[in-house]
């Protein structure tokens, strides 16, 4: 008998095997339960959705919970991730994605990495487009931005973030300090801007994936400062940032494909407010 069920946080070591066979990212036993199981922003009483098959289970799908602030108000959010079915009950996967729909009318959810094969099921499901394309911006400083990051400074020493941010910048560092993400700080003159970022490879090279930028027009304003100060966090080359985070126009950089969908919970949510944080995106 298939049977669909919630799963809680105590549900961790029944649901890890599947876990072990979902992809070779490296990730432990540990890693894997902070994750989708123990992680501490929790804003939902479950961790998932998990199918089973004569009381064993066969399928999972992570739904990884937040509360952000957005366009002056409190949204919350379910980033969904690790969508596994074993191969003999692969028919039933869709029976995962349906409830995670019905059963959430409020939450804004988003999957930032589904697999190309998989967009039209979400597509039947209400989802709509979040991101098309990534760009990845080269090293190849202007002769203006070279001289803008002369006078610019960055930090990414944790005692340093802890004492300068504030405010929901500086819960988010709280909250996400033991993840695999790296930090940065930008300053010129009075403004600020907060960087979050997880270090990733585009054909063995070394990218920083911007998951959060605290001030969008200082950023573009000041990228070789920014690139930079995530090059000393990361020892990335390159910078990955979505398209969506870009203006018209954006030289020295490669565009490729990455595609994102989400479900807002109120038409008036656009793309460009959701990041990457609070997301499975911190930890793979």
């Amino acid at each position: 008998m298939i049977e669909l069920r919630r799963v809680g946080e105590d549900a961790f070591d029944e649901i890890y095997p599947l876990l072990v066979g979902f992809g070779g990212n490296g990730m432990s036993r540990d890693h894997w339960q902070r994750m989708l199981f123990s992680y501490p922003w929790a804003d939902g009483p479950y961790r998932g959705f998990g199918l089973y098959a004569d009381g064993k289970p066969v399928g999972f799908l992570g739904t990884i919970f937040s509360r952000r602030r957005i366009l002056g108000r409190e949204e919350r959010f379910c980033n969904f991730s690790s969508w596994i079915v074993d191969k003999e009950h692969r028919g039933a996967s869709v029976m995962l994605m349906r409830p995670l729909v019905a059963q959430l009318p409020e939450y804004t959810i988003v999957g930032h990495t589904p697999v190309p094969v998989t967009v039209a099921v979400f597509s039947r499901l209400g989802f709509v487009p979040l991101e098309s394309e990534e760009l990845l911006l080269l090293p190849i400083p202007g002769v203006r931005g070279a001289l803008r990051a002369l006078g610019g400074s960055f930090s990414s020493a944790p005692d340093v973030l802890e004492r300068e941010l504030s405010g929901d910048e500086l819960g988010i560092f709280r909250d996400i300090s033991y993840t695999r993400v790296h930090h940065a700080l930008l300053r010129r003159g009075n403004r600020r801007c907060y960087l979050v970022a997880r270090l990733g490879h585009r054909r063995r090279i070394r990218v920083a994936e911007l998951l959060y930028i605290g001030d969008r027009e200082f950023f573009w304003e000041n990228r070789v400062l920014a690139q930079t100060a995530l090059a000393a966090a990361t020892g990335a080359m390159l910078v990955s940032v979505d398209r969506r985070f870009a203006g018209p126009r954006v030289p020295f950089a490669i565009r490729r494909p990455r595609p994102r969908l989400y479900r807002p919970a109120r038409p008036d949510i656009p793309p460009d407010a959701i990041d990457g944080l609070y997301s499975e995106l911190m930890m793979l």
